[in-house]
This record gives structure tokens, sequence and C-alpha cells, in this order.
């Protein structure tokens, strides 16, 4: 009891617990990061940096932070609730793919094409080194792993040599590719090299400067022996399969490269120009399929992974075969050994279907697995 005159003490507020903090700060601040990746991947050339994580992480760190949850007494349900809505927001780039558990695709028919796709890693430059660690070309091991594929169509990259100052030269022995190749038919374009058993009735080479939002005035380097490697990454082919014409779109993407804008543009280095080329890619893509009336198989190396945004400004029409996998986590780079993650994609338009699609480990050959698919339009 409280005498006449005398003044209750005021309650005394407690202080959130250390626990409580570290887990609150940490659910507030995922979650705040992912919302930004969704925001301004594929949209702001300094996000590339970010753009550069692992997927995985997207689904890895919500469901590791979860942990913390007991700490945050007696809001315990808020933070479960950061942590749900962030693996919410980050499931779709996080590169899972659930459809493996159910998705069967039907049996190819009579006729299916099957599709080789595959970057090659500077063709057979780098498959061995002699003693002073000098390239040392070996085509018959490239030759075997491509005719092992047993591919009525290939969508090769990187169909190019480097010199030791890092320049795009061209491959010398394109008569022993015709060679190996007997009765097939061959486009080419820049690093780009397609290898058609069916006739080409079209071949067109994607160029992104019309796309560009800025000038580039090395696009392409002055003296440069290849320079549609500079301003070419998707060749279009228009094949007569059976009777009907079918247009395979073979792509290598540029690399998004972590830099600030050069002073002196540079598109080897500049972090601004290669994200304007990647999206001058994506929008020559886009407009030349708007315009295509056949049915459309498009495979290649985008060097963009399920976290990025700009795999999602792909045009309405492909439809992503990424479901005709088995893999729960489908990876096609790997590096030191181990796989990382995906970065090479298979996309047709909705009148072709899919029967088997499958990842092909390159055997040390390249450090991207190759794409091979059965499909019929």
């Amino acid at each position: 009891m409280t005498a006449v005159g005398d003044v209750a003490p005021a309650p005394t507020r407690r202080r959130p617990r250390p626990g409580a903090l570290i887990a609150f700060g940490a659910a507030g601040a995922w979650l705040a990061f992912v919302a930004a990746h969704r925001l301004l991947s594929g949209r702001a050339w300094w996000w590339n940096l970010p753009d550069l994580l692992p997927p995985l992480l997207f689904l890895a760190v919500p469901l590791a932070l979860a942990a913390l949850v007991p700490l945050a007494r007696p809001a315990r349900a808020v933070c479960a609730a950061l942590l749900a809505t962030a693996l919410a927001v980050g499931w779709p780039v996080a590169g899972v793919n659930p459809a493996a558990l159910w998705h069967r695709p039907a049996p190819a028919p009579p006729g299916a094409v099957t599709v080789f796709a595959w970057n090659t890693w500077y063709w057979d430059q780098l498959l061995e080194t002699g003693p002073g660690g000098e390239p040392i070309h070996d085509p018959d091991r490239l030759y075997r792993f491509l005719h092992a594929q047993a591919a009525d169509v290939y969508l090769l990259h990187e169909f190019l040599y480097f010199t030791p100052e890092w320049d795009p030269v061209p491959v010398a022995d394109v008569d022993r590719l015709r060679r190996e190749f007997p009765g097939f038919h061959v486009a080419v374009a820049g690093e780009l090299l397609t290898i058609s058993r069916f006739p080409i009735t079209l071949e067109r080479p994607l160029d992104v400067r019309p796309w560009l939002d800025h000038e580039w005035p090395d696009l392409p380097p002055a003296g440069s022996l290849m320079p549609a490697y500079h301003t070419v990454k998707t060749l279009r082919t228009d094949l007569l399969v059976d009777g009907r014409v079918v247009s395979f779109y073979n792509s290598h993407l540029h690399v998004p490269v972590v830099g600030l804008p050069a002073r002196s543009p540079d598109t080897a280095d500049d972090g601004l120009a290669r994200h304007d080329l990647r999206q001058a890619n994506y929008r020559a893509l886009a407009a030349d399929v708007a315009d295509n009336p056949h049915p459309i198989v498009f495979a290649g190396d985008l060097n963009t992974s399920p976290a990025m945004r700009l795999l999602r400004t792909l045009p309405d029409r492909l439809v992503d075969a990424t479901a005709a996998l088995d893999s729960l986590y489908p990876t096609s780079w790997a590096r030191y050994g181990l796989p990382l993650w995906r970065l090479d994609w298979l996309f047709t338009s909705g009148d072709v279907d899919v029967h088997e699609y499958r990842m092909v480990p390159p055997g040390g050959l390249s450090d991207h697995s190759g794409q091979l698919a059965v499909v019929s339009p």
C-alpha cells in the first residue's frame, strides 16, 4: 500500500536482450538486402557485385538465421515473419528446381532433334599445357567429346583463341572442323559456331550496337582480328527440319564485370559498359523473337545465374526448359572442381516440346557443362 503523499515508483523499462537485438537485426538486414536485390538487379549497373552472389544463399541464409529466432523473445513471431518473408521473396532467385520431383517429359517422337549447346572454353587452346605452361592444342579430345553427343545441332561458343594479350583471334584449322562433320552445315559469327545436320536457310548475327544506351568508342576495338566477337553474342540460324523451318538461337552473353565506369571507356573492364552490353543483348534477342514466326530453340551460356533479374527479361514467348531437368539444384558452371551454380540455359517457344534435357559433364575440357536436349516442334 502506498501512503498518502508518497509517489509510486515509475515502472522500469526492460532493455532488449542482446540476443534479441542480434536476431532482429540479422533478420531485418537480410530482408532489406533481398528486397533491394529484387529491385536493383539488372537495373542498376553498380549492383553488379551483389548480382554475383551464389543463388543458393537466398535459400540458405534465412534458414540458417532461423536458429536465432528463439533469442528474439518475446517477439519471436515477428522475427520469424521477417525471415519467412525474406525466404518467400528470395525463393524465385535461389535456383531451386522443385519440378524435378514430379515433372516427367513426354517420350520423344520419331524425328525428334538432338541439340547440344556448350561453351568450349577457347575451343582446344587450353586443353593441355607444355613444360613451360604454354597451351598445347589437342583437338582430338575436343572432337571425340563432340561426336560422343551424337547431336543433330551443335550450338557452340568460344570458337576462338586468345593471344597472350587477351586479344581474340579466329581458329585456324576450320578445314578439320568440316572434315569432322561431313554433310553438316556450318554457320559462324564471331565466337559463335552452329553445326547442323539440317540445311541452313537463314544466318542472322544479332548485333548489340543498335540496342545500347551509350556509345562505346572501342566497340569493336581498332585493329581487332575478330570484330564480331565484341558486337555479336547471339547467332540465329533457321534450319529446315523435315520440311519445317525452326529457328535456333546460339548465345554467349558478356560476363558481368565488377568495376567503376572508366574515364576513357573500355568495354573490357568497364562495369557500366558491361551492364549496357548485357542489356542490349537481351533487347536484341527480344526484338528478333518478336518478329520470328517460326518455332524457336534458344540455348547458350548466358553468364546469368538464377539470381540475376536479366534472366526474367526474356520474351514471354520463350519457355524455360528447367522443369525437364532431373536435378533439384541444377548447376552448369564449376571452379576448382566444385559445381557452383547455373549459367547455361535452354528456352523454347511454346510450340516446341522438350523430351529430354540434361547437363553433360565436360570431362576437363571446359569449366561449363554442356546442355543436351531432345526437342520436337
